[in-house]
């Protein structure tokens, strides 16, 4: 019977008369991994590299070759060699993948189990011990050393008291956790194959359309796809409609200035005939008495030698331009309250838009307002009276006489009409 690579590395050791920590304070190796060489439990180690460099180093401390017993540990792992009598096993197929089942996870959580009991047997220790110094429940650690998850809280907490319980003892608790990592995913494993294992494979065989595919037929690309396509159709349509609007529209001249809008006369829709203009209408303004003083009874002069004198007073917001022998004195919005006084040679000339806002004296007589509310009026006062306007191109009309000027007389006698006072 061939002695195992563990039974050879334990002979030579007692053969030395070294113990366990002797050993491992000569190689700085820990003493549960040189434990675990010994008994043949090459899997307790952090990876198997780990696990062929413990063991070289351990067999060069002890005398032996390492080479042939890393080469027996190989043996070992690969199985019998052909013709000794073991039936052949199959090859494992790479495209095949491992089976997991039940089985196999809860050997790997027994297995756990009795590492952790064998070492706290080993250290001479009971539960109640364990469980004084390290606070975890009795029951919970006879769950850890038996392989029982079910007795567990959780998976979560079944970790962490692992981890603690592997410590206490003095064993390699990062180990311990990935093979109970691993008992984890076999557990996994089995019962995701056990639910559907039709469906499983179906979806691994099942080819799946590239990644950028995938990518692009997600539902964040189409909804972002098709608002940004609504968007630059709506644009387009925007732009178009404003093109057209534009198109049609003819562009408008210069606004026309105010006194343009007052004066504008009808424009016929044929071409005037030229016809002789009239003769303006001339009113006479009345014969105001020269004023004398009450007290001394001398006569008054005038405020000024010009022929004559127009006084405005403002009762309503308005619009007016004055004229005086031909140059414009005023223009512009007058409000009410306000007075005005304009003196000429030959003619004044008021155009306002709205009548009712002006009121005219003229040499000291009151005429009144000048037209209705909102009506435009335009007139010229002379020393001869009060001329209107007439228009000297209108429309064709049929035949008529033509105006003659009317002169109205006004009062001449003294003491009818009392000048008023122009503020």
């Amino acid at each position: 019977m061939n002695t195992s690579v563990g039974q050879q590395l334990r002979q030579a050791r007692e053969q030395r008369s070294l113990t366990i920590e002797q050993a491992a304070a000569a190689t700085r190796i820990r003493p549960h991994y040189l434990r675990s060489l010994e008994a043949d439990e090459f899997e307790a180690m952090p990876s198997p590299a780990h696990g062929r460099g413990f063991l070289r180093a351990y067999a060069g401390f002890l005398g032996l070759e390492a080479e042939k017993l890393l080469a027996a540990l190989d043996e070992t792992k690969s199985g019998p060699a052909p013709g000794d009598g073991s039936p052949p096993q199959p090859a494992e197929q790479e495209d095949t993948p491992k089976a997991f089942d039940d089985s196999e996870a809860s050997a790997i959580f027994i297995e756990v189990g009795q590492k952790l009991r064998k070492q706290r047997e080993l250290l001479g220790l009971s539960l109640e011990d364990i469980e004084r110094h390290t606070h975890l429940r009795q029951r919970y650690l006879e769950a850890l050393e038996e392989g029982h998850l079910e007795g567990l809280p959780s998976f979560v907490q079944g970790r962490g008291m692992l981890d603690i319980y592997a410590d206490f003892l003095g064993m390699d608790g990062e180990a311990m956790l990935l093979r109970f990592a691993e008992g984890l995913q076999a557990r996994l494993a089995a019962r995701q194959a056990a639910e559907q294992p039709a469906k499983a494979e179906s979806r691994r065989r099942r080819r799946l359309p590239p990644r950028w595919l995938r990518r692009l037929l997600s539902g964040d690309v189409l909804i972002g796809g098709a608002l940004t396509v609504f968007l630059g159709l709506f644009v387009i349509w925007t732009a178009i409609r404003i093109f057209a609007q534009t198109s049609e529209q003819t562009p408008s001249p210069t606004a026309p200035s105010i006194a343009e809008v007052l004066l504008a006369t009808a424009i016929p829709s044929e071409t005037p005939t030229p016809q002789p203009s009239p003769t303006p209408a001339v009113q006479a303004l009345p014969l105001q008495p020269q004023a004398t003083d009450p007290q001394t009874g001398a006569l008054i002069s005038p405020l000024s030698n010009a022929n004559i004198q127009v006084g405005i007073n403002v009762r309503q917001r308005a619009w007016m331009r004055v004229t005086v022998d031909g140059k414009v004195e005023f223009e512009g919005r007058v409000i009410p309250g306000s007075a005005y006084t304009f003196a000429g040679d030959s003619t004044i000339e008021i155009l306002t838009s709205s009548g009712s806002a002006l009121q005219v004296f003229v040499n000291d007589a009151d005429l009144g307002p000048m037209g209705g509310f909102g009506q435009v009026v335009n007139r010229i006062y002379s020393p001869q009276g009060v001329i209107t306007p007439t228009p000297t191109i209108t429309p064709t009309p049929p035949p008529t006489q033509p105006a003659t000027p009317t002169v109205i007389p006004l009062a001449t006698e003294a003491g009818q009409i009392t000048p008023p006072t122009i503020p």
